[in-house]
């Protein structure tokens, strides 16, 4: 019985996770860059210095944030990427 309830959690557990928001990590920052992006900080697409994966808020994204995962919801990706960058909308200086 301990063994179903075992494989019941962590099957829920998945499920929960696959879940969450894709968050933004310090590996899509240096994808920025090398893109060519002027990105510097975290800041580039979110409005926090130091956003955190576990209490991510939609509402810590600039613009260039919301339109990341807006993105990600319209090609129905599983992660944010890095080159989608290079068609966000605006002038160069908003790249």
């Amino acid at each position: 019985m301990s063994r179903i309830l075992t494989v019941a959690a962590v099957g829920v557990s998945l499920i929960l996770l696959a879940a969450l928001p894709a968050a933004a990590t310090p590996q899509l920052l240096t994808e920025s860059k090398k893109a060519g992006m002027p990105a510097k900080n975290c800041q580039y697409c979110h409005t926090v210095a130091m956003p955190k994966k576990e209490g991510f808020k939609p509402d810590e994204l600039n613009d260039r944030g919301k339109w990341m995962m807006a993105e990600k919801d319209k090609q129905k990706a599983k992660d944010i990427k890095a080159d989608w960058l290079k068609d966000y909308p605006g002038g160069k200086e908003q790249k």
